[in-house]
């Protein structure tokens, strides 16, 4: 890679029209790959707008690959008390399996000070699934979205706890 080139992990401005329009185009690339992946006619993410992203509440990072936006995380609070939540983790397909994805969650759980991180996505996603568990997030919940006339996609969420902290050592003995 070349130094125009390099990957950074920044603060993403999504209210800012250009963001959120540069981030709207790798949501709509990232999760039409995974609609076909999981073969559903209708997938949700793919509903949201310029819009909507703009008007979120959510935290978002992106990783930019020289000038262009390759991928974006957002986190935002989980329904469950004490938990944050990954509410979106999205990279165009032509920068996958380049780290950006580890890269956008290493740095939400640095910035996240050690708090409990959840993350949902479908049980047949087996991409993210060797990505969150390769992270040390575990299935603790297992569900399903859908209706409106479809088969319901299975869900399932994960949690990564903090590391426990290393106990002190034990005072020296004396002589």
């Amino acid at each position: 890679m070349t130094p125009s080139t390099t990957r950074r992990i920044a603060l993403l401005d999504h209210r800012n029209p250009a963001i959120a329009t540069a981030l709207h185009g790798v949501l709509q690339q990232a999760y039409a790959q995974e609609a076909a992946l999981l073969q559903v006619a209708h997938f949700a993410p793919l509903a949201r707008t310029v819009a909507d992203l703009q008007a979120s509440t959510d935290f978002f990072l992106g990783a930019w690959q020289g000038e262009h936006l390759a991928g974006a995380l957002s986190v935002g609070p989980d329904d469950e008390p004490g938990q944050i939540c990954i509410t979106m983790l999205v990279v165009h397909p032509a920068q996958q399996r380049q780290g950006a994805a580890r890269a956008l969650v290493q740095e939400a759980l640095q910035r996240g000070h050690g708090a409990v991180f959840v993350v949902a996505t479908a049980a047949a996603n087996a991409p993210a699934l060797a990505l969150y568990h390769a992270m040390g997030f575990v299935v603790y919940r297992r569900g399903q979205m859908g209706g409106d006339g479809q088969a319901p996609l299975s869900i399932v969420k994960l949690r990564r706890a903090p590391p426990a902290p290393c106990p002190p050592e034990p005072p020296a003995a004396r002589p």
